[in-house]
């Protein structure tokens, strides 16, 4: 297993990696280094220790957050699916009642034509009585 030499707050700390995680964990020193960089006013006045459990603890609470934050999406992603299932379903319900809307105005309209039909023999019928009374 390779081995990453690097300097923190002067001191050689040698970490064994994976071959695939070199990268990471190059990045991660640079970030800790960077991190450290804030505290540069602190440093002489506190020990490397105490400076470093500072930098732990702002790390924890970075980590906490994340996840927080991460639990926040999850529950948001669970209710747009939930959302995303409602809106099908009432699509799907809403074009099943257009297809029945439609189906049923066309009855309509053949129960009208029906009516017109019928209007018109008993306007017939009725014309027909009226002249046989009138004859």
């Amino acid at each position: 297993m390779p081995v990453y030499k690097a300097f923190i707050l002067n001191n050689e700390i040698s970490l064994n990696y994976e071959p695939d995680q070199k990268n990471q964990l190059v990045e991660a020193i640079k970030s800790i280094k960077m991190k450290l960089s804030n505290y540069d006013n602190l440093n002489g006045k506190i020990s490397d220790n105490k400076l470093l459990c500072l930098l732990s603890i702002k790390l924890q609470a970075e980590i906490l957050e994340i996840n927080n934050n991460k639990e926040k999406e999850n529950h948001l992603n669970k209710k747009n699916k939930s959302s995303d299932n409602k809106n099908l379903s009432l699509n799907n319900k809403l074009y099943q009642l257009q297809e029945q809307n439609k189906l049923l105005k066309e009855e309509n309209e053949l129960v009208n034509n029906e009516l017109s039909k019928i209007q018109n023999q008993i306007d017939l019928i009725t014309h027909l009585i009226k002249q046989t009374y009138e004859e």
